[in-house]
């Protein structure tokens, strides 16, 4: 096995490892949410989560998707506008069971 497959094969666990924990984590949260009326829910990932560079990745997302049966899965990225007049984003990932 070559270097790179190798840092393939390790960089994919991780991820699998922490979609797994992630969906065990929301599932009781949508749950609550659903139990509250609501039709979806915003995960908002914050600027200091250290995973939130596989959370934001494509394949978190895609992998995310399976694991929640049935539930629609998205990654949503919204601007916002900063007291000095700036702007920057805030990311979200929207889980939505009812259109």
């Amino acid at each position: 096995m070559s270097l790179v497959e190798n840092l393939k094969e390790i960089q994919e666990k991780a991820i699998d490892e922490k979609v797994l924990e992630f969906a065990e984590e929301m599932e009781a949260t949508i749950i609550e949410s659903a139990g509250k009326g609501y039709s979806g829910y915003k995960y908002q990932i914050r600027y200091d989560n250290s995973d939130k560079h596989m959370m934001l990745s494509k394949i978190f997302i895609e992998k995310l998707q399976e694991l929640v049966d049935g539930v629609k899965v998205e990654f949503k990225k919204e601007e916002r506008k900063s007291l000095l007049g700036g702007s920057y984003y805030e990311h979200y990932i929207h889980f939505k069971w009812n259109d």
